[in-house]
C-alpha cells in the first residue's frame, strides 16, 4: 500500500470511528435501537488493569461493555503499584465505581503483581467459563457485540483477534491442558510469546478473527503516564514492556528465527522457533 492509500485509508479508519461515537451516545438515550446489545453472551469478560488507567482508559471501556454485555459476567483484575498513597485512593475510587454494576467482579491488589498472574485469577474466577481477556486500553465499536455473536469466535478453545493478545478468548478445557500461564513473568512482557509455545508443544493453534470493531487507544494522544505499576519506565525496558520477564523467557527457551533441531514454530511471531531448555518448566 502506497503512502497515499495508507493516509486516505487512515482518514476513513478515523471518520468511522467518529461517526461511531456518536452513535453510542444515541444508543444510551435510546436503548431499544441498540442492536449490538448481546445479554446472554455465553463467555466471561475479563479485564486487567491498574492505576495510571482508571480514568482514561479503564471506567469508558466498562460503561461500553456493561451497556452491550448487561447480562454478561465482567471479572475485573486490578494490579498493585509502588506508589502506596496514592494506589489506596485508586482502589477506593475503583470499588466504588466497579459498585455501580451488578454483573462487576472485582479482584484488586495492592502491592503490584504480573500480569500472568492477574490472568490466572481471572481464570480462577471465571470457574467453567470461557474468558474473553481484555486489556483496558481498547476503544470498542457499538458492533463489537454483533461481531461475538455471529463470527463464531465463542465456539472456539483458544483465539486471538486481529492477531493480538489484547484480546483473546480462552477456555477452561485449554487452560488445564496447557496449564496456567507462567508467573515467573513476575511483571508484564512475553506472557502471550510463552504461552504460545506451549501451546506448539502441544500441536496446538489459536485461531484468529479480524474485526474492525475493536482497537487499542492511543496512548501519546492521551498523555498517560510512562511508569508502570512496578515504578519502571517502559520505554527503557527491554520490548517496551519488562527487561525482567525477557530475560527469563531467554533463560526459559531456546529461541531463533531459524529453524534448529527440536524447535517448535510459534505463529505469528518475529522469533519463529522455540525449544524448551532442560533447566525450564512448563
Amino acid at each position: 500500500m502506497n503512502t497515499g492509500k495508507r493516509f486516505v485509508f487512515r482518514v476513513i479508519n478515523r471518520l468511522r470511528w467518529i461517526f461511531d461515537s456518536l452513535r453510542w451516545g444515541f444508543y444510551r438515550h435510546f436503548k431499544s435501537a441498540a442492536v449490538g446489545i448481546q445479554s446472554d453472551l455465553p463467555v466471561a469478560i475479563g479485564i486487567t488493569t491498574f492505576l495510571n488507567r482508571f480514568d482514561i482508559f479503564f471506567k469508558p471501556l466498562v460503561r461500553k461493555l456493561a451497556f452491550l454485555f448487561p447480562g454478561c459476567r465482567i471479572i475485573v483484575a486490578a494490579n498493585g503499584s509502588v506508589l502506596r498513597e496514592e494506589q489506596q485512593r485508586y482502589l477506593h475510587e475503583l470499588r466504588e465505581f466497579c459498585g455501580g454494576y451488578a454483573n462487576i467482579e472485582l479482584i484488586a491488589y495492592v502491592n503490584p503483581v504480573g500480569l500472568s498472574h492477574l490472568w490466572n485469577r481471572i481464570m480462577d474466577a471465571a470457574g467453567e467459563d470461557k474468558v474473553l481477556m481484555l486489556n483496558d486500553d481498547l476503544k470498542i465499536k457499538t458492533g463489537f457485540g454483533r461481531f461475538l455473536g455471529s463470527s463464531g469466535i465463542l465456539k472456539e478453545e483458544i483465539a486471538t483477534i486481529n492477531s493480538s493478545w489484547s484480546h483473546f478468548l480462552i477456555s477452561r478445557e485449554i487452560f488445564s491442558t496447557v496449564g496456567p500461564f507462567d508467573e515467573e513473568l513476575r511483571e508484564v512482557g512475553g506472557e502471550d510469546d510463552d504461552y504460545l509455545a506451549r501451546l506448539a508443544l502441544r500441536g496446538l493453534r489459536p485461531a484468529d478473527y479480524r474485526c474492525d470493531a475493536v482497537a487499542r487507544k492511543k496512548k501519546k494522544r492521551r498523555k498517560v503516564p510512562r511508569l508502570n505499576s512496578y515504578g519502571k519506565d517502559m520505554t527503557k525496558e527491554a520490548g517496551g514492556y519488562s527487561s525482567y520477564n525477557t530475560d527469563y523467557l531467554r533463560r526459559k527457551w531456546d529461541i531463533s528465527d531459524d529453524y534448529f533441531e527440536g524447535a517448535v514454530e510459534v505463529p505469528r511471531r518475529r522469533n519463529r522457533y522455540w525449544k524448551l531448555r532442560r533447566n525450564g518448566s512448563q
